[in-house]
This record gives structure tokens, sequence and C-alpha cells, in this order.
């Protein structure tokens, strides 16, 4: 699975997004660069005592598995396109949600996926693949219109190509597949990932419900919200107005009433 994206300016402008990439991604990058290394030393051991293997958890309560089978990998090409995926979507992510919550969500959508494969198979598995396919719908959610190039060749928007691959990864699950690929893993990675944007949301919803509103049109803006905002004005400064996403614009118009009313309100203070 070979991609790269460009942001959303005219279609015939594409580029590749190697961007400066965020510090935890490159952390992770270089985690998983250097366990693979050390991997080939001994590959069956760290499988073994590393990797995702269902009889070890159930028999001998190997439970730090869930998280280590992220980090080791099947081959070169295995390691590379999957950091090559966290590098391109992961820098974006993280930018837009900061460190913390970029970090939480890689690792629920990783342990989930590997609960998927922990529940529904019985072979090892190893691989950072579920929480890059967590990644993969997360991009499609918070960019849908950006624009993808898919093996270099073919345009795609983000929102259609996170649900073109979770659809074949659910037909690859239902179906069986002999490639020796755990695909209920990458479809499990898109699920867990799904499940808590949708939590997220519910909960975000809850704290503004819980504000007092100053008026009907008018809703304070929490202020987890502000590095949004910078990124969603950074975004206009770079690429125009019509780069942004249905969900940016409406942030921006709820920050503009909100500038609007504090001002209004501290101008009527002054001339009293």
């Amino acid at each position: 699975m070979r991609y790269y994206y460009k942001r959303a300016i005219p279609r015939e402008h594409f580029g590749i997004g190697f961007g400066r990439p965020k510090r935890f991604v490159l952390v992770l990058v270089i985690i998983n660069t250097v366990i693979f290394l050390l991997e080939s030393l001994a590959p069956n051991d760290f499988v073994y005592l590393f990797g995702l293997v269902p009889p070890f958890i159930t028999k001998k309560f190997y439970i730090w598995q869930f998280v280590t089978y992220m980090f080791l990998h099947g081959s070169f090409w295995h390691l590379f396109f999957n950091m090559f995926t966290l590098y391109i979507f992961g820098s974006e992510l993280e930018k837009l949600w900061g460190t913390k919550k970029f970090l939480t969500y890689y690792f629920i959508t990783g342990i989930g996926a590997g609960l998927c494969a922990y529940v529904f198979t019985n072979a090892p598995t190893i691989g950072a693949s579920g929480a890059i396919y967590g990644l993969l719908l997360a991009y499609g959610m918070m960019f849908p219109n950006r624009w993808l190039l898919v093996f270099f060749v073919f345009p795609m928007k983000a929102k259609y190509f996170a649900l073109v691959f979770g659809l074949i990864e659910l037909l690859l699950s239902i179906g069986g597949s002999p490639d020796g690929i755990a695909h209920i893993a990458h479809l499990g990675g898109m699920v867990f990932g799904l499940l808590y944007l949708w939590l997220q949301n519910r909960m975000k919803k809850h704290r503004y419900n819980k504000n007092s509103p100053i008026d009907a049109d008018f809703t304070v803006i929490p202020p987890n919200d502000n590095e949004n905002i910078d990124y969603i004005l950074d975004k206009i400064l770079q690429y125009g107005i019509d780069s942004l996403t249905p969900t940016e614009r409406k942030k921006l118009v709820k920050a503009g009433k909100f500038f609007a009313r504090y001002y209004d309100n501290d101008s009527r203070k002054r001339k009293r």
C-alpha cells in the first residue's frame, strides 16, 4: 500500500507530504526502527516474548504483549510502509491534536487491534498495522477532503480512501485470507479508533452543554480548542479559506462569535 497526500489546494498541484514531523511521531519511528534491528538478532525469541501470541497470553499471562507486539515487524518492507504511513498521517494528527491525545489514540487503536487478533485468531501477530489503520481512519475523519495519490497514481479524497480500505479489511476478515496478514487486527484498529473518536465527540458535547451560554447564539470556547483555532488560522494563511473542512469552518465561526461578543461586552463596560 503506497500513497502520499497533498493539502487541499487545486487538484493540478500534487506534492508529497514530507513536512517536519511532530516530536513523538519521530520518536515512534526511531523506536520501531531500533527494535527491528535488535529483533533481527533473535527473531523467534523476540516474537515469542514480545509478539502477540494468544496461547502465551491465556496460559502464561503475558499481557504486555498487547503493547509490545506493535513494535515488532516481520520484514524491512513491513516496517517501512508502517513507518512511512505513521510519518505522513501521524505528523498531521499530532499537530492537530497535540502529543497527549495523539499517543492516547495511537495506543488505544493498537491495543484494540491486538485484542481483536487475540479473540479471533490463535496465531502470533506482530506489527503496528492495527494502529496505522486507526490513524488512517482518523485522518479520513479529520481531513476528509484532502487528496491522496494512491500508489502515486490514483487521486482519492481521504474520507473515501479510509472507507475503501476499511471495506477491504472487512471483506478479507469475513472471507478469510491465506496471505498471513492479520486483517482482523487492521479492522479492529479502525473500529476502536471510530469508537474513541465517537466517545470523544460525545464527551465534548456534554462539556459544551454544561457551560452556561451567554445567549442562544453564543457558546464559550473551551481552552482546549485554542490550539485548534491556531491551526485553522495557519491553514487559512497557507492555503486559503477554501481549504477548511466543514468542521473547521464551524469552529472558526464559533471563535468569531466568541471574540465579537467578548470585545462588545468589554467596550460597553469601558463606556460605563
